[in-house]
């Protein structure tokens, strides 16, 4: 006959450090992670007189003190993190602590298969609800799969432990010992006030999301600021492991809704969440979210079923190949892989995926600056994103698209996305790779004017994106050329220019945004980017001129589209200073002619040689 969870309570509670006596010498023992970690029993695990000796203590992400990695205890304990923490990078570093690389979506199996068994896991629920059922709140990820592994269960009963809905649960007939105690969980602090570049990194990334994009982020100032710069946008979803407050706000405003996730359809899912006491309220009893083991959350097969997922991670550098390095500086282990390689993999996968790395262009150190794009890697660091999983680059100069591009064009896209001061450098170092041709020129050191792209409806319905041109556009400029028609041909270039090579189209593609403009309209998004028009300006030396022209390929003509680029133009223009536009155009060229006349400016028009020479002047 069965027996109520109730008769079996009383006899289970017990103190911290009568618990901890159970744990014998030798023994594995996990601890509960992030803003879950059971604070009185890690107390309780150093502070308890004949406690555990020669134990390994195993640990995911620890954002409290981690005391069984003081030197003092060295005899008795040694970590062995599966990421690396502010808490124990030290003791890893001096060889006192370990440092397993895994993957999170992998670590539950290796419990539960007995590859690493667990012998006690020290956890932190909620009170029992009246089945008898405790959630495991903020902190679910590998926690589960430990408790219902481990020989031995201790669990902090937390009245502020939030009960969180989903996969969280575990029976009180599972735990062997319970602990209660009430305190405060840790808390991940908030940003409210991001630096420039961490703004401008965020913008990158924001341009890359779309109305219905399923999102995963992780922590700290880039994930809530990206988060900030979603405000209009519709029917967000969210798929991730980790999330904190940043959420909030976009819940509370109808941005995230999962109204158009493919799974778990209207549902915030995720593994573990860290923030502040804020979050937790939010979270308590919130059928919206739901918590479920990293082998689910992190199960590339399972992220891969997202249509429409952006995956945004961070790297500590990348090199010119696009291999990137997210937990190492050098030799130095300093994080871990997490799930960067789960969700950059699931992301990859999906249908209209978009697995984004993005990072600051720079780094400091103490002789000054480096640059986070670097020729190679630096020695002893770790490859976690490959060159072949490696899709969006985003610094806060730019995005760079690598999937699927040689190594010639990842190189230029990767050196136009650095931090200027480093530009020079870096192109070197791929000429002398081999990476680039021997005459490649140096991209434009002006920041690239992300502020000056805009969007564009043609006559049809069709989306374009209209943005400055960028020295990696080498490859779509001529894609566009070849696809023009010979009567397109001999009317932009008047029957002079025949074919497009290297020396000819660099020279097009690398403008310094100064004294020379140029804007080309895009069709799709990143493999399937097609670059449809271009318009440009060049000055004369004293900057109050510029010769203009423009080509649009023949399937989108008449659409309106040579009409907008050229206000854009004029618009720029008279932003830099301009005072008039000069154009040279065959009289066959009607469309153009047109628009030219249509402008609304003060025009002149003289014919000279079959030539016509349009003259511009802008009002003051």
């Amino acid at each position: 006959m069965a027996t109520d969870w109730r008769d079996s309570w009383q006899d289970k509670i017990t103190t911290a450090a009568a618990a901890i006596k159970h744990i014998r010498p030798g023994d594995r023992v996990f601890v509960g992670s992030a803003c879950g970690e059971p604070q009185e029993l890690v107390r309780a695990l150093v502070d308890t007189a004949g406690g555990p000796e020669d134990t390994e203590v195993l640990n995911v992400l620890t954002m409290g003190v981690a005391p069984y990695t003081d030197p003092k205890y060295s005899d008795r304990f040694r970590a062995n993190a599966f990421f690396i923490g502010n808490s124990v990078r030290a003791a890893v570093g001096q060889v006192r602590a370990d440092y397993t690389p895994i993957f999170f979506s992998q670590i539950p199996e290796m419990f539960r298969s007995g590859r690493l068994p667990i012998d006690v896991a020290l956890i932190m629920v909620s009170p029992p609800d009246q089945f008898g059922f405790c959630s495991l709140g903020v902190s679910v990820d590998m926690t589960r799969a430990a408790a219902l592994s481990a020989k031995l269960v201790v669990a902090q009963v937390n009245k502020h432990m939030p009960r969180t809905l989903g996969n969280s649960f575990v029976h009180v007939r599972d735990i062997n010992y319970l602990v209660p105690h009430d305190e405060p969980l840790l808390t991940w602090p908030v940003i409210d006030n991001p630096d420039d570049t961490t703004r401008r990194i965020a913008s990158n990334v924001a341009s890359l999301i779309s109305d219905g994009d399923t999102l995963q982020l992780g922590i700290g100032r880039l994930p809530d600021t990206v988060l900030s710069e979603l405000t209009d946008r519709n029917d967000l979803g969210i798929h991730t492991e980790m999330f904190s407050d940043g959420i909030i706000r976009l819940v509370k405003q109808g941005v995230i809704t999962g109204r158009h996730k493919t799974l778990h359809q209207g549902k915030i899912v995720g593994s573990f969440a860290a923030g502040t006491q804020e979050l937790f309220d939010f979270l308590d009893n919130n059928p919206m979210f739901e918590m479920h083991p990293s082998e689910y959350t992190n199960d590339p097969r399972v992220i891969s079923q997202h249509d429409n997922l952006a995956a945004i991670n961070s790297a500590i550098e990348i090199d010119l190949t696009g291999q990137a390095v997210a937990d190492s500086i050098g030799e130095q282990l300093y994080s871990g892989i997490g799930g960067h390689a789960d969700f950059m993999r699931g992301a990859a996968m999906a249908r209209r995926g978009k697995p984004i790395l993005a990072l600051p262009s720079t780094a400091k150190t103490k002789d000054g600056m480096r640059s986070r794009i670097v020729p190679f890697i630096q020695l002893g660091a770790g490859v976690v994103t490959t060159r072949g999983d490696v899709h969006y680059v985003v610094t806060e100069h730019g995005v760079a698209y690598l999937h699927g591009k040689t190594m010639r064009e990842r190189a230029m896209a990767l050196i136009s996305i650095a931090h200027p001061d480093f530009r020079a450098e870096l192109l070197h170092a791929a000429k002398r790779r081999r990476l680039v041709y021997a005459d490649q020129i140096l991209p434009p050191l002006h920041p690239y004017p992300s502020h000056l792209e805009s969007r564009y409806t043609t006559k049809d319905g069709g989306k374009l994106l209209i943005r400055p041109i960028r020295p990696s556009d080498e490859d779509l400029i001529k894609d566009m050329f070849y696809s023009f028609s010979e009567q397109t041909k001999y009317l932009r270039y008047h029957g002079t220019l025949k074919a497009m090579p290297h020396n000819k189209v660099q020279v097009f593609c690398n403008v310094d945004y100064d004294t020379e403009m140029a804007l080309v309209a895009v069709r799709g998004t990143g493999g399937d980017e097609e670059i449809v028009a271009v318009g440009r300006y060049m000055t004369t030396p004293a900057k109050r001129a510029a010769e203009m022209a423009f080509v649009v390929a023949d399937s989108l003509q008449r659409q309106g589209l040579g009409t907008y680029l050229f206000h854009r133009l004029i618009e720029i223009g008279k932003q830099e200073g301009i005072k008039e536009f000069h154009a040279d155009v065959l009289p066959e060229n009607s469309g153009m002619l047109k628009i030219f006349h249509r402008s609304g400016l003060n025009t002149e028009t003289s014919t000279e040689e079959g030539v016509v020479s349009v003259r511009m002047k802008l009002e003051n």
